[in-house]
């Protein structure tokens, strides 16, 4: 018996998870761990766009946006490719690195 077997390269996405039969269980446990951190990601970009969406419906949204152990109180009003813009105050705007942002919780809508 012969059974022809086929090794391509699968692309990574936050929704699937791929299974591996040659990977040992503690790469498993790895991929299953950086799975949830990805996931944990995508669903707070996907937050966040949607408060960024509010605002320019002019339906701003306070957020308590939680960075590294410190706390920003404001509404986020953009976000480009490295940074989250948000108005903290009538004229103060503070700039916050993405990668930087642990949780963000909404206060009022």
């Amino acid at each position: 018996m012969f059974i022809n077997t086929v090794n391509s390269q699968v692309d990574e996405i936050p929704q699937q998870q791929t299974f591996d039969s040659r990977d040992s269980k503690t790469k498993q446990i790895r991929k299953e761990s950086n799975a949830t951190h990805n996931k944990l990601k995508f669903l707070e970009e996907r937050k966040l766009n949607n408060i960024i969406e509010m605002y320019n419906k002019d339906r701003p949204v306070l957020c308590n946006i939680i960075i590294k152990g410190q706390e920003v109180l404001g509404i986020p009003y953009h976000k480009d490719d490295l940074k989250l813009f948000v108005k903290t105050g009538e004229e103060k705007v503070e700039e916050i690195n993405l990668s930087d942002i642990e949780d963000i919780i909404i206060i009022k809508f």
